[in-house]
């Protein structure tokens, strides 16, 4: 039997968010290099060989037109009439141009229509009524000033590494960007083939600020983005290639304590609609600069970690309506909407967690590497593995225990750094020591999910079966939609021959994550020990389509 182990899970999944490993994206191709339609994308910049039939006719009678007015320039009247017909035509164009997106065909206009999708100038809809009750809120805790007052000194000495600020602009996002470049008929035209990745909030988290489902551009704001995954949860183009492959880094031009460095800077861009969003992380020094649409931001500082955990358990939105609402004063985040045209800064180490209202399109800029001296051994564990290739596992854990010590030291009251120091100590042996930091990661965050899973993990080690099944069940009813607990859980009943309940564990969890393969093999493992061998078949042709499917996006 395959269990879910620290591969599959990534239970100690990166929270720094780094350029993406290979291994983690659907495929390294960004962008598709020629298409049957003749489209070619290179270099950024995207080529057609051939325009759109109505374009092409337009262009044609308008050589026409002009090639008739020379040659019967002598005869008034019928210049005269080629001029009504021009200014009928160019009217009629006119008009088509103000009513509707170019890069939307008739069936789509229709469709939006029949759904009253209300969309502003720029094609993006703006935050509904009922969305703003739901996410929205007035209160804001964060710093803002204007960029005409705020001094490059002024913000190294009040801000740098020290507290968020949104920055807004007399002219908005025009002072820093060309906005219409990030215009969905713009972004449409220029990169509807384009690959993007998306996910949703807690995988995006998962992968290293990366996500996982792959589709065109254009796919994504036709379909994806308005759709919803097997838990609910809206996806959210979360993409640190298309920014830089596109032609839209050469329309920033923000302040100078801004400024963006080749080499140093690493950008994503970030696409979607209301609700859609990014759960809870930290990373280095980073601005986030939005265009269209309003963010909902959550902070807390490096000191103290985000009720609910980080590895979170939750996406942002079962944060929200889970843990948000049970916080008191003293736990409670620094909070704002950014709007359209503002930039936020986020200081090193600052835990920050998003809810987008309406389609929000945004840039964010960030350090590649860390400056502080908390953050630098962050990062330092992260990229362990990388440093010391071929490295033994007991040595890399050795060291990983060195270095969750020393930021434990640095900061008593963060829970993160008590999770995973416990979780190293139990993978190297010292279950009872990993049981004390985890308990007090627990004590001091009771929403803090993954450190009860944890904890459930190190009794089953330790053959303490009944305390291991009682966190188990507690943690599911904390979140029933977290497929970490159904592997667990599956892994747990199959290992103590409870076949039929593993097979019912596993199924829940192919629901909750249908893409898994572990789980759809375990489960077909669970179905031939009970002896229902007609759903092991069943299983089967669902493991062969997987892997076919993922060979195809290979």
């Amino acid at each position: 039997m395959r269990t879910f182990d620290q591969a599959d899970r990534k239970a100690n999944g990166t929270l720094k968010f780094e350029p993406p490993r290979t291994s983690l994206t659907m495929g390294s191709k960004k962008k598709q290099t020629s298409r049957s339609n003749g489209t070619v994308s290179q270099n950024g910049t995207k080529m057609s060989n051939e325009m759109s039939g109505e374009r092409k006719r337009r262009k044609n009678e308008d050589s026409t037109m002009v090639t008739k007015t020379v040659q019967m320039s002598a005869f008034i009247v019928i210049i005269i009439a080629f001029v009504i017909m021009y200014r009928t035509d160019f009217s009629s164009v006119s008009s088509s141009g103000q009513n509707s997106s170019p890069s939307l065909d008739s069936s789509q206009d229709s469709k939006a229509s029949q759904n009253s999708i209300q969309t502003d100038s720029t094609n993006w809809r703006p935050a509904s009524k009922e969305a703003w009750k739901l996410y929205g809120s007035t209160k804001c805790t964060v710093d803002r000033r204007d960029a005409s007052d705020l001094t490059v000194k002024e913000f190294e000495k009040e801000y740098r590494f020290k507290k968020p600020v949104i920055v807004r602009f007399p002219n908005g996002a025009k002072d820093w960007t060309n906005p219409k470049k990030w215009s969905l008929s713009s972004l449409k035209q220029e990169y509807g083939q384009w690959y993007v990745l998306s996910g949703n909030s807690l995988e995006i988290v998962r992968k290293g600020g990366n996500g996982d489902v792959q589709s065109s551009f254009t796919e994504f704001v036709d379909s994806l983005m308005q759709d919803k995954d097997e838990i609910g949860e809206p996806f959210y183009i979360f993409d640190r290639m298309f920014y830089n492959d596109s032609s839209l880094p050469r329309t920033l031009k923000p302040p100078k304590y801004f400024e963006i460095k080749d080499g140093i800077d690493d950008s994503i861009f970030f696409l979607g609609a209301s609700s859609s969003g990014v759960s809870f992380h930290k990373h280095a020094d980073a601005w986030n600069g939005v265009i269209y649409g309003q963010k909902r931001w959550f902070l807390y500082p490096t000191t103290h970690t985000p009720p609910g955990g980080v590895y979170p358990g939750f996406t942002q939105m079962e944060w929200y309506s889970k843990v948000y609402p049970s916080l008191t004063e003293d736990h409670a985040p620094m909070e704002c909407v950014q709007e359209a045209g503002e930039i936020l800064y986020l200081p090193e180490g600052t835990y920050h967690g998003t809810i987008n209202l309406g389609d929000t399109v945004a840039i964010g800029i960030q350090k590649k590497l860390a400056a502080t001296e908390t953050e630098k051994l962050f990062y330092k564990e992260l990229n362990l593995e990388r440093a010391a290739p071929g490295a033994n596992r007991d040595k890399l854990l050795q060291e990983r225990i060195k270095i969750f010590k020393k930021l434990h030291k640095l900061l008593p009251d963060n829970t993160e750094v008590m999770m995973k120091l416990g979780q190293a100590l139990a993978d190297s042996g010292q279950i009872q020591d990993g049981m004390k930091f985890t308990q007090l990661a627990i004590d001091k965050d009771p929403h803090f999910l993954i450190a009860h899973l944890n904890k459930a993990k190190m009794h089953i080690q330790i053959n303490e079966k009944q305390k291991a099944e009682e966190i188990l069940k507690f943690t599911l009813k904390m979140n029933p939609k977290l497929w970490d607990i159904h592997a667990t859980y599956g892994d747990f009943l199959m290992n103590n021959q409870r076949f039929k309940e593993a097979v019912q564990m596993y199924k829940k969890g192919t629901e909750v994550k249908p893409d898994l393969l572990p789980f759809w093999a375990n489960l077909r493992n669970a179905q031939q020990q009970s002896g229902d061998i007609q759903g092991a078949r069943e299983t089967n042709l669902v493991i062969e389509r997987l892997h076919k499917e993922q060979q195809s996006r290979q």
